[in-house]
């Protein structure tokens, strides 16, 4: 697998989140069209996203269920935010940031365990959005995203900004002239879901011009983003009566480049916010500067950091030759790169989707998976993180094999990529894995008054 590159068939298809399907159109975008909603689940399941005992979940075959490593402690602390928002604390949000490349590009996978989680815990709003995104890149289907004008972006993938700055989701967005951009929350039974908290990040440069930035019923803002050297700048916009979208727009009096907005609601809730970009890997992320990225994660303050990357991974000279321990120190310094910008976060790695190649007419899974995913499951111990094998939740060798001979076919004949389908089931096992987790944690850590202890989630 290799970096999509314009011209190129898209390798991102066939994408659905909540009531919108993401699908290749006619002139190789992506393109979102509404489609009837799943039908409801078994009466045995506990409920969407309920988080039940395993034995009482519908069948995900072809998948199986696979638990989460975690290292003693590794997520204490997203699991205690999570006690608290379940417990109902006013204005509270979790907060998920979850990086990778095409699948999660689109909303796989993240899509199925956000959906999953929100059921349980409440909607914390879509969490930090790009402006401006050619749909090649990224697509987060169901939420508002509208541009106009003259705005120019560039991706970790692709490089070209002319800065090692590429935001917190990998892709930063200049106007040049006058331009503007509309976003906005999932859809609600009367419209829109009303959104509390917008924080903006923007970058400050010389000849910088005005920003302006006006949610919905609410008074306009602007800041200047001219200054002497280049920087990263915040701003927090909170509105206690909420607004269903926020227009943020440039005039043309120089340039205005923009990393993106988290929009949240007034909580309690989760986020499970997605920050992948096609074609991305571990190299992609050397594009950026350390620092620039330890702001921009501290900025967003998660309370979980998850990282799933591979697929672009797979012929990485770091990787193929001796024993792999270049691949797994860059794997490393990667993730550090987020933790150094919140480091009392908790951490999850996800090991890619099992792939395939066709040797002699048959189907089979590529074999340095199996050092790749040794060696990040490595760096996760190395690291403190908990790990997600979601290879072997595929079943393991051959799953890619098993997926495609399913009926319906549940991966794509491009040998790389699964379908709308293939990638919700992988994303239950996953909500799965972690509800499970969470419940066991919540078991073994009862609260120790009312309230429990908001800095440990309960007693040791």
């Amino acid at each position: 697998m290799r970096p999509w590159l314009p011209g190129e068939p898209l390798p991102v298809v066939h994408v659905v989140a909540g009531e919108q399907r993401v699908e290749e159109g006619p002139a190789g975008e992506l393109v979102s069209r509404t489609v009837a909603p799943p039908a409801a689940p078994a009466a045995a399941d506990p409920g969407a996203g309920a988080g039940g005992p395993a034995a009482t979940r519908p069948d995900r075959e072809p998948c199986v269920p696979t638990p989460l490593d975690i290292p003693d402690g590794a997520l204490d602390h997203w699991f205690s935010t999570l006690r608290r928002v379940e417990a109902g604390e006013p204005g509270l949000v979790a907060r998920a940031l979850h990086w990778g490349d095409s699948t999660i590009a689109a909303d796989g996978i993240a899509g199925t365990v956000r959906r999953r989680l929100r059921a349980r815990f409440g909607d914390g709003g879509p969490g930090f959005l790009a402006v401006h995104v050619d749909p090649r890149w990224q697509t987060r289907p169901g939420l508002l995203r509208s541009t106009e004008g003259a705005w120019e972006s560039r991706t970790i993938t692709f490089g070209g900004a002319g800065t090692a700055k590429y935001g917190l989701g990998g892709i930063v967005s200049t106007a040049t002239g006058e331009a503007r951009a509309t976003l906005g929350g999932r859809r609600v039974a009367d419209g829109r879901q009303r959104l509390a908290r917008f924080d903006v990040f923007f970058m400050v440069q010389p000849g910088g011009g005005k920003l302006h930035f006006k949610p919905e019923g609410a008074p306009a803002r602007a800041w200047s983003t001219a200054s002497e050297h280049l920087g990263d700048r915040f701003e927090r916009v909170e509105v206690p009566g909420g607004s269903r979208s926020a227009t943020l727009w440039a005039e043309g009096d120089g340039p205005v480049t923009v990393f993106g907005v988290a929009m949240e609601t007034a909580g309690p809730g989760i986020t499970w916010e997605t920050l992948g970009v096609a074609g991305a890997g571990i190299g992609s992320q050397f594009r950026q500067n350390a620092r620039h990225v330890a702001r921009q994660v501290g900025w967003r303050d998660p309370d979980l950091l998850v990282y799933m990357t591979g697929g672009n991974e797979l012929s990485y000279p770091t990787l193929t030759r001796g024993d792999g321990h270049v691949y797994r120190d860059n794997y490393e310094k990667v993730m550090r790169r987020f933790l150094a910008g919140a480091p009392d976060a908790s951490c999850l790695v996800i090991a890619p989707l099992d792939q395939a190649e066709r040797v002699r007419g048959e189907v089979r899974s590529k074999p340095m998976l199996d050092r790749m995913i040794a060696l990040q499951a490595e760096a996760a111990r190395d690291l403190g993180c908990a790990f997600w094998n979601a290879r072997a939740a595929m079943g393991g060798e051959g799953g890619f094999a098993r997926f495609l001979e399913h009926d319906p076919p549940l991966a794509w004949t491009d040998l790389n990529h699964l379908t709308t389908e293939g990638l919700d089931r992988v994303g239950q096992v996953l909500a799965d894995a972690l509800l499970d987790a969470y419940d066991a944690w919540v078991a073994e850590h009862p609260e120790t008054s009312d309230r429990g202890d908001e800095t440990g989630g309960g007693a040791g």
